[in-house]
């Protein structure tokens, strides 16, 4: 029984430490897309998640940056205006090539925002957004537990009250087992 006991333990903490390794992936929001409105300057693309610090965004054009502040900023409501700069780059050319990269240099990473825009801080205007989500993930509909952007585009996670993080699918079945393993722990003695 004390065996038993000392496997389910095991499992537990392995299990604990996938559930980690899942959450650590997705804070990091490696591989997320999103697609760039344009309201404002000619701006369009699709903003992909590199790493930690950087996007990329692919198919990038900007016919007008005229305006005397844009900075790329990002936000976690998918309101630029209460979000914040993440890089400190002054945009100040139109698009010379279909490729751009920003990177995180004013404090953030990607873990810090779920929006990303370029803002006009002197202006206060927007000039487009991408709401990043991950692949295949519902991008046509707003889900349970979503919002629509305000851009219409995808949706954006919403918090519970508890601020309690909601796993997916693959990450609530290995919770399930885990909460088994336990239970039949408690059971055996």
């Amino acid at each position: 029984m004390a065996f038993l006991l000392k496997s389910t333990i095991s499992l537990l903490g392995l299990g604990v430490i996938c559930l980690t390794t899942a959450q650590s992936a997705t804070t990091q929001k490696i591989g997320w897309t999103g697609t760039l409105s344009s309201l404002d300057g000619g701006l369009g693309g699709m903003v992909t998640v590199t790493n930690n610090t950087t996007l990329t965004i692919s198919d990038y054009t900007l016919a007008d940056a005229s305006a005397p502040a844009l900075y790329w900023w990002g936000t976690t409501n998918g309101i630029l205006a209460d979000g914040f700069r993440i890089s400190n780059f002054h945009v100040t050319q139109a698009a010379t090539s279909k490729v751009d990269t920003i990177n995180l240099d004013a404090g953030k990473t990607t873990a810090d925002f779920s929006t990303v825009g370029l803002w006009c801080e002197q202006l206060k205007a927007d000039f487009g957004q991408a709401t990043l989500a991950a692949a295949g993930a519902g991008m046509s509909t707003a889900s349970a537990g979503s919002t629509v952007s305000p851009t219409g585009s995808a949706p954006t996670p919403t918090s519970s009250k508890s601020g309690a993080a909601s796993f997916g699918a693959p990450n609530s079945a290995l919770a399930m087992a885990l909460l088994a393993a336990v239970a039949l722990a408690i059971k055996m003695g």
